[in-house]
């Protein structure tokens, strides 16, 4: 059609005619470039919500497993704080006599450690695909880049628990026999495999023990080296339980910072 128009102009020698016509035909292809080109950007943007929006509804599953996960870190050292107090007024108070299964009772869980877990499958899984180009709120992602990246902290504090664990708490009970240890030794554990723990202690209780070895219990208390084991355990309990509380307070921020995102 436009070809017909094009040629009968030539053939009339209307050139200024044909001149004009071209022009409008350039103008009509460019605005129709522009428009499928808008199309174009407006799909983009489009799929790139879409995008965003997964990557952020995947991230609040995720943090929803850690704010699991911390719960039972606080749980973990509520707990080691509460048996390392017992300890100690124990070693405070020597005329008050401590029976030697109640003491297997409140020192078996200090032998206890929980493991770092971070879910940032979500946010490591974006990060390696190029989710992160097709993210509009840097700055929330600037946000959630610090929060995986200060996990790192969380993780040297439970390791530093594990170490401690095997370096100092370990050779001063070693040089006491665990012949104390029963199927009540694990009333006040905390761990991840507890059912496999108490088959540990009614393994041990059901094997028992005709040595007939006493324990100088109030001797062992007192000794200054335990002393110092239980009071620096517990001020790394209270710094471990602190630096987690700040973390879910962070957690709980970007939280909602996301639902507010999501929603608006």
């Amino acid at each position: 059609f436009f070809r017909r128009i094009r040629q009968q102009l030539l053939i009339q020698n209307k050139f200024s005619k044909y001149l004009l016509y071209a022009i409008g035909e350039i103008i009509l292809v460019v605005i129709g470039i522009l428009i499928a080109l808008q199309i174009n950007n407006w799909n983009d943007t489009k799929k790139n919500a879409l995008v965003e929006q997964n990557f952020f509804k995947e991230i609040l599953d995720d943090i929803e497993k850690d704010r699991t996960e911390i719960d039972n870190i606080i749980d973990f050292y509520d707990n080691r704080i509460e048996q390392l107090g017992w300890l100690l007024k124990a070693i405070r108070h020597p005329n008050k006599k401590t029976e030697i299964l109640e003491f297997g009772k409140h020192v078996e869980p200090l032998y206890y450690n929980i493991p770092p877990i971070s879910y940032s499958s979500a946010y490591e899984s974006a990060k390696s695909s190029g989710v992160f180009e097709k993210i509009k709120n840097k700055d929330l992602l600037k946000e959630l880049t610090q929060y995986y990246t200060e996990y790192s902290e969380i993780e040297a504090l439970l390791t530093s628990t594990l170490r401690i664990i095997e370096t100092q708490l370990e050779p001063i009970m070693a040089t006491i026999p665990e012949n104390y240890l029963q199927t009540s030794s694990s009333t006040n554990v905390i761990a991840i495999n507890q059912n496999d723990n108490n088959l540990f202690y009614s393994y041990i209780s059901e094997i028992g023990d005709s040595r007939d070895i006493k324990i100088d219990l109030k001797s062992f208390l007192q000794k200054p080296e335990f002393e110092n084991f239980i009071i620096g355990d517990m001020g790394r309990a209270f710094n471990c339980k602190a630096t987690i509380n700040l973390r879910l307070k962070f957690l709980s921020s970007i939280e909602n910072d996301i639902k507010t995102y999501l929603n608006d």
